[in-house]
């Protein structure tokens, strides 16, 4: 029996930060399967849960909207709390997708004792579904150290300052605005993260990037302390984005999107852009001009990160007070 569950459907760092931050027992899962597959195992596999722990209070990540509608039908049943962590408003969908998406999402928040979302930017725009929400940034990540000799592969014998380009090509993300300023970066190399094939047919056809797809956790974290810079670009106001954390946990000066959630939360350390191929290209020129002091900065900046995470674990729990 556990006091407090912590119930998600994906594998993200958030869940382990926060599922230890308020001594809950974290079940996480990332299954390898075809969709409906995944779903009804998940829906069997949280219900045991629930039934075997009997928490008082369970927590769980939105996406997936199934998970917070599903467990909201269940604490009805099992009489436990339920606090559903907003994690990312940036999900597109159009016609009846979009239908059945803000069915499942809608129901879930509501019937949440309590919503927890990154930033007040995104805590706004849901207060009419629910008004009992607490902002808790994401904890800065746990990142594993590398050795000397770590991450070879990636590097280089001339004098180009590589970039790591954090991505996941989803519809936010300005990958074609990035790409086009190819021809004039000849002095970076920008190696670009994820699933290059959720846009293109086969690789593009450019001289300055070098696509490496998936890469495993323990080499992705070398891959941060390895790069020169980092950069995490979104079109979505409200999303903080986890490889900017990683980014400040690194210790890596950072290039973002110029958003009013990333600059409110993150403040004066990042390098700022707008999504246009000449505000990245002049971005890119500037954090290579400011390496050393914008490093300073991201430094400086890590410690009110953390004071700022621990004053939302703070609120939440006083949230929770409220409801058992």
């Amino acid at each position: 029996m556990a006091d407090r569950v912590w119930i998600s459907w994906n594998e993200q760092r958030r869940n382990a930060g926060l599922a230890a931050s308020v001594n809950a027992r974290l079940y996480m899962t990332d299954r390898d399967s075809p969709r409906w597959r995944r779903l009804i195992t998940e829906f069997i596999e949280s219900w045991k849960i629930v039934k075997r722990d009997k928490p008082s209070i369970c927590f769980t990540m939105n996406p997936s909207i199934f998970s917070s509608w599903w467990l909201s039908l269940l604490a009805k049943i099992y009489r436990f709390r339920l606090v559903t962590d907003l994690h990312t408003p940036n999900i597109e969908l159009k016609g009846f997708k979009r239908k059945i998406f803000q069915m499942f999402f809608n129901s879930g928040i509501r019937n949440s004792d309590v919503v927890i979302v990154t930033n007040d930017v995104y805590r706004k725009s849901i207060l009419p579904l629910n008004p009992n929400i607490v902002i808790v940034p994401d904890p800065l990540p746990v990142l594993h150290t590398p050795s000397e000799d770590a991450c070879n592969k990636y590097r280089r014998k001339d004098e180009k300052m590589q970039i790591l380009f954090v991505c996941s090509f989803d519809p936010d993300e300005p990958v074609n605005e990035v790409l086009a300023i190819d021809t004039e970066i000849d002095d970076f190399e920008i190696l670009v993260t994820g699933n290059w094939k959720k846009m293109f047919a086969v690789v593009p056809a450019v001289k300055n990037f070098r696509f490496l797809g998936f890469v495993p956790r323990d080499e992705y974290d070398k891959l941060l302390f390895y790069v020169d810079g980092i950069m995490v670009l979104t079109g979505g106001e409200g999303c903080l984005c986890c490889g900017a954390y990683e980014a400040f946990s690194a210790g890596k000066p950072v290039i973002l999107s110029l958003t009013k959630a990333l600059q409110g939360f993150f403040g004066e350390a990042p390098v700022y852009t707008k999504n246009s191929s000449a505000s990245i290209l002049s971005a890119l020129k500037k954090l290579k001009a400011e390496k050393e002091e914008r490093a300073k900065l991201v430094m400086r900046e890590r410690v009110m990160l953390n004071i700022k995470f621990m004053k939302g674990i703070g609120d939440l729990e006083k949230a929770l007070a409220g409801i058992v």
